[in-house]
């Protein structure tokens, strides 16, 4: 009996110090485990990531096809404006084209006889300039003529500028016809020529006589005062 006791001895004494180490073992690879795991990410952690860095992202904006076609409409109509204001300005550019040119005339220059020299007492020329007038037609035109003569009769300061005068600033003239036959342009004025003297006589003649060879477009010219010639009629009036 005693040798049956001693033989189960250590048996018990192993299968207890099996079950310790087991235990142990056990106990390690627990702790091991929870120090060397390394998170996983669920799907839902996944997306949640995604969105966040979606909306962390600059938005670009995409317009619609509604709103497309707006901006792409107004920017096609923007630059041509409409076509009744196209067609108002186009008419316009048209009638200041047609209705506004420039007549020739001929003020005197004193003491200078660079210019166009007429019969007087040699001490003055005429020198040309442009005015522009409105409606008048063009060259060989009477009512040009007539427009180009007004001019003159108009300017009631007799420096014109530019060592420029005009001999004809005191006179009250009006012109009631232009005619032009052939080569010949006739120019009836009513009313009274004002002269300063003798040398003016010649002077408003000339201013007279230029002006209305240049926008008739002819070589010769009849002024008439009255119904008689310019120079008939200024030597009757005395000075």
């Amino acid at each position: 009996m005693s040798q049956t006791r001693t033989a189960r001895r250590p048996f018990l004494v192993t299968a207890a110090l099996t079950a310790v180490l087991s235990l142990g073992l056990t106990a390690c690879g627990t702790g091991g485990g929870e120090s060397t795991e390394s998170p996983t990410t669920s799907p839902s952690d996944t997306a949640s990531a995604s969105a966040s860095a979606t909306e962390s992202m600059p938005a670009t904006e995409s317009a619609t096809p509604s709103e497309s076609a707006t901006a792409s409409s107004s920017a096609s109509t923007a630059p041509s404006g409409s076509p009744s204001a196209s067609a108002s300005a186009s008419a316009s550019a048209s009638e200041t084209a047609q209705g506004a040119t420039e007549a020739t005339v001929y003020w005197v220059a004193m003491d200078n006889l660079e210019g166009i020299e007429f019969p007087g007492c040699g001490d003055s020329s005429l020198m040309e300039s442009t005015a522009p007038v409105s409606g008048a037609g063009d060259v060989g035109d009477p009512s040009f003529v007539e427009a180009g003569l007004q001019v003159l009769l108009d300017q009631t300061e007799y420096e014109v500028g530019s060592g420029l005068t005009n001999s004809l600033y005191q006179s009250e003239l009006e012109v009631t016809e232009v005619s032009i036959s052939g080569d010949t342009v006739t120019v009836d004025l009513a009313g009274s020529p004002i002269s300063s003297g003798t040398c003016d006589d010649p002077r408003i003649i000339a201013q007279l006589e230029n002006t209305a060879l240049a926008n008739a477009g002819v070589y010769t010219v009849e002024i008439l005062l009255d119904g008689t010639p310019i120079q008939e009629a200024m030597s009757q009036k005395g000075s």
